[in-house]
Order: structure tokens, then C-alpha cells, then sequence
């Protein structure tokens, strides 16, 4: 396992009965990390959402990373699989979409592959 800090980002919580997060009260739920539109690609915001119950030990490609051009996610077997979400390429400027793809996906697999 891989601990980090992450100093300056913003957190947004979705709590069943707490308004902020308890210090010391452990939560169960899902982080997403939500990549902002219009300049700053890398996004230090992130979205938490507490469940219920039990998170399902058997779902199926879980999202690690949902972002405006690409999902990433983990298949039963443990492999990455990037997936392209749906554009409309009549709207947009075929260039910007092709350098804004490769930064998010580039950042994506920079975030999740280990370098040796």
C-alpha cells in the first residue's frame, strides 16, 4: 500500500448522519477524484460519498478514475483497462481534443502505475 498526503485539495463529503467527517471515526464509501473543466488538468478536488452497508466484494469493474474524456477502471482480475467515454465529434476542435486526451490519460496512468 502507497500512503500519501495530499496538502491543498479541496473535499466534498456526502455523510448519512454526520454534517463534517468525526476525527477518528472511520467511514465507509467511495473517493473519486473529480478533474475540473477548463485549465488546472491535474485537479486537487475530490468527492467522497459515504454507503450504507457493506460495499458488494464481488461488483465488477469498479471506477477508479472518472474523467471528462476517459474512465478507468479495475476488472475482476485485478488488470486496468482504460475506457474512452462518449464525444461528440462534430463540436469539437479535433487537436485540442487529442492534447487534452493524452494529458488526462497520461496523469490517469501516472497516478495508478508504479515507475520503476
Amino acid at each position: 500500500m502507497k500512503k500519501n498526503w495530499l496538502l491543498c485539495c479541496d473535499l466534498q463529503t456526502e455523510l448519512q448522519n454526520d454534517s463534517l467527517p468525526m476525527p477518528g471515526k472511520k467511514y465507509l464509501g467511495l473517493l473519486n477524484c473529480i478533474l475540473p473543466s477548463e485549465g488546472n488538468i491535474y485537479g486537487n478536488e475530490y468527492k467522497f460519498k459515504e454507503v450504507k452497508g457493506p460495499l458488494k466484494t464481488c461488483r465488477r469493474n469498479v471506477h477508479l478514475f472518472i474523467g471528462k474524456y476517459i474512465t478507468l477502471t479495475c476488472r475482476t482480475d485485478g488488470s486496468l483497462r482504460l475506457n474512452l467515454r462518449t464525444i461528440d465529434l462534430n463540436s469539437i476542435d479535433i487537436d485540442s481534443f487529442c492534447l487534452e486526451l493524452m494529458n488526462e490519460t497520461r496523469q490517469t496512468l501516472k497516478d495508478f502505475v508504479e515507475e520503476d
